[in-house]
């Protein structure tokens, strides 16, 4: 995998999520990294790339969710090292709305 730290870290949260809630949409990840849902549909891309089986469009609830039977992309450790990362940076740095 040749992509950035940052992208990694954010791919690593996906797989947590979709392995947790089985399903996750543009917007959570959007939140969570504080960026645009245009960056955010860019990154479920990659990991559909990276693990196509994974994941599935759902039209009614507008999400993605979990393939029934198919596997992560990342150990269980390195997934939760990613929320771990996530969960610090929001209690270090929170966002505006937080803040207020």
């Amino acid at each position: 995998m040749t992509d950035a730290f940052a992208t990694v870290v954010r791919l690593m949260w996906i797989d947590d999520l979709i392995e947790e809630e089985g399903q996750i949409q543009r917007g959570d990840i959007a939140r969570a990294f504080r960026m645009s849902v245009q960056q955010a549909s860019h990154d479920l891309r990659r990991y559909m790339q990276l693990n196509p089986r994974r994941i599935a469009y759902d039209p009614s609830p507008r999400c993605y969710i979990q393939v029934e039977g198919s596997k992560p992309l990342f150990t269980r450790g390195h997934r939760c090292a990613a929320t771990e990362i996530v969960s610090a940076v929001a209690e270090h740095y929170p966002t505006q709305e937080q803040s207020s």
